[in-house]
Parts: structure tokens; C-alpha cells; sequence
């Protein structure tokens, strides 16, 4: 008897450790927000601007700085989730913008969101969840955030009207969200994602690498940490999703992007070739396409949108 309560305690005080482990994993990878995460400044550190850091801190004061409504949802699973809109009440279009991995809507579209309001179109800056003053403390990855998108969608027709045209434009982490949402929305919306990765996996498996960490054995660990802890199972591929939808899609990715390689999303496009509009930038860093040639990037934009 004595003997089994030894063996019980030793299986129990390995199990808490192992979940203490697995706890740490999660506030790793999973946990938002960090404290700096509030910090637009702090948060254009986290990426090269290949020698364009003045030029970034600019655009992001001078988005900042143009006037603008809070706005609050309310998430599928009762989040309050957050957003920034730019109004303009003789548009007939709204674009609704979602950020990257721990980013912010005012850094990764500084210079986006900014040409979206000189087209005259109402903006939606997206706070997503555990992010900004959006509730929530877990970054699922787009498990989760694609299906924000639809409330995004469905606030956008309660406030300007079922008519309303609406385009999804996402970067990075944002990229992937609005591509895993493309086979749930009506085919009258249109979606840009750049620098998006195709699958959670596989982006968590090249940061890893990068890391110099042995990714193959310590994935299952993270994706377990992600299951137990962020209730998240980490299995989209927007292969998938872009061939089940009936929306125009735009990927623009840079091709010097050391942070999402471009071969992530040209997977995407080389299965739905009659379906992606698909536009490399040569040399750009992540998510900096804009910077690098901007008024290709512009051209690329209007000419879609049209």
C-alpha cells in the first residue's frame, strides 16, 4: 500500500511539473499582451525596416494622429474585441485591417490604413484578441482570429448596411487570418494578405529553426501547451481554405522576408493559381513590401480593389 502511494505522488509531482513545463510554453508562445507589446515604438524594434526605421516612426505618428471612433464587438466565444475606425460617410466601402503576431494595427499598417483613407474608404483598424484593448490573453495563430473576422464582417453590414463593399487585409500573422477565413465569407469580399504564412505548424516549426532549437521534437509540446491552455488546435492550411472560397484574393510577399519566407505563401498560390493574385517584392523584409516600393505597392492595391 505504502509503495503505491510512492509511486502515485512521484506519477503526480511529474505531472504538475510536466504541466508547469507546458505552462511555460504557453506564456512563451501563446501568452498576450506583453507590456511592450503597447508600445508602437518599442514595437517597430521587433522587425527591419532595412534603414527606413525614421521613415516607419513617421507613418506611424502621422496615422496616429488622424482622427478616429473605438469601436467594441463582441467575440463568438463573449470577448470584447476592439478596433479603430476611420469613417467616411459618403464611402461605399470599408477595408478591415488585421496585424501581425503580437503587433499592433498602428505599426503594421502605418502606411497601409493610410492609403486606404486617402482612397476615401472607411478603415478598420483591428485590435485582435489578447492584443491592444482587445480581451483575451491567447494568440491561437488564426485558429481562433478567423472566425473574429466574420463578427468584423457582420459589424461592418450592421453599420453601413448590408450593401456595404468590404475588403479583409491582413499581414503577417493577420495575412494567414483573413486566407483561413476565405472559404467562410460571401464572395463579394475581397481579400489582401501580406507576408502571410499557410500553416500555424509550419511557421512555429522555422521559428523554432531559426532559434537553433530542435523544432521536430519540441513542436508537439507546443502544440499540446496550445490545446491545454489556449483550448486551440493548431491544424489550418489555407491551401484549403482558398480553394473552398469564392473571393478575389491578393498575396504580396517580399522575398528577402526572414521572418515568414515567401515559399509559405506561394504554396498557397501555386495550388489556387486560378484563384490568388500573387505579387513578389524582391529583397523586402517582413511585411515591408509598402516601404520598399511604394508605388508599385500602391498601383497593386488600387488596381485590385478596382
Amino acid at each position: 500500500m505504502v509503495t503505491w502511494i510512492i509511486v502515485g505522488s512521484v506519477i503526480g509531482g511529474l505531472l504538475v511539473l510536466f504541466l508547469i513545463a507546458l505552462l511555460i510554453v504557453y506564456n512563451i508562445v501563446f501568452y498576450s499582451p506583453k507590456k511592450w507589446q503597447q508600445n508602437n515604438l518599442e514595437l517597430l524594434d521587433s522587425i527591419s525596416y532595412q534603414g527606413k526605421d525614421d521613415l516607419a516612426r513617421e507613418m506611424i505618428k502621422r496615422l496616429v494622429e488622424i482622427p478616429y471612433e473605438e469601436v467594441n464587438i463582441q467575440s463568438y466565444d463573449l470577448l470584447r474585441l476592439h478596433g479603430y475606425l476611420y469613417k467616411n460617410s459618403e464611402s461605399d466601402e470599408v477595408v478591415i485591417m488585421f496585424h501581425g503576431y503580437r503587433g499592433g494595427p498602428h505599426r503594421d499598417f502605418s502606411g497601409g490604413a493610410y492609403e486606404m483613407i486617402k482612397m476615401n474608404k472607411n478603415v478598420i483598424l483591428v485590435d485582435e484578441r489578447a492584443h491592444g484593448k482587445s480581451k483575451g490573453h491567447s494568440i491561437t495563430f488564426g485558429r481562433k482570429e478567423q472566425y473574429d473576422v466574420l463578427n468584423w464582417i457582420n459589424y461592418a453590414r450592421s453599420r453601413f448596411g448590408q450593401d456595404i463593399k468590404i475588403t479583409l487585409v491582413g499581414i503577417s500573422m493577420g495575412g494567414a487570418i483573413v486566407l483561413y477565413a476565405a472559404d467562410k465569407v460571401s464572395k463579394d469580399v475581397k481579400i489582401i494578405a501580406d507576408a502571410p504564412y499557410s500553416r500555424e505548424k509550419d511557421i512555429i516549426l522555422y521559428t523554432m529553426k531559426n532559434m537553433k532549437l530542435p523544432a521536430s521534437f519540441l513542436y508537439p509540446f507546443v502544440h499540446l501547451a496550445s490545446i491545454i491552455y489556449s483550448h486551440a488546435r493548431l491544424v489550418d492550411d489555407a491551401v484549403n481554405n482558398v480553394a473552398n472560397s469564392q473571393s478575389k484574393i491578393l498575396i504580396i510577399h517580399g522575398t528577402g522576408d526572414s521572418i515568414v519566407p515567401y515559399q509559405s505563401s506561394e504554396r498557397v498560390y501555386l495550388a489556387n493559381k486560378d484563384r490568388v493574385q500573387y505579387e513578389l517584392f524582391e529583397g523586402a523584409e517582413h511585411g515591408i513590401s509598402y516601404l520598399v516600393d511604394t508605388e508599385r505597392y500602391r498601383k497593386i492595391i488600387t488596381d485590385f480593389m478596382k
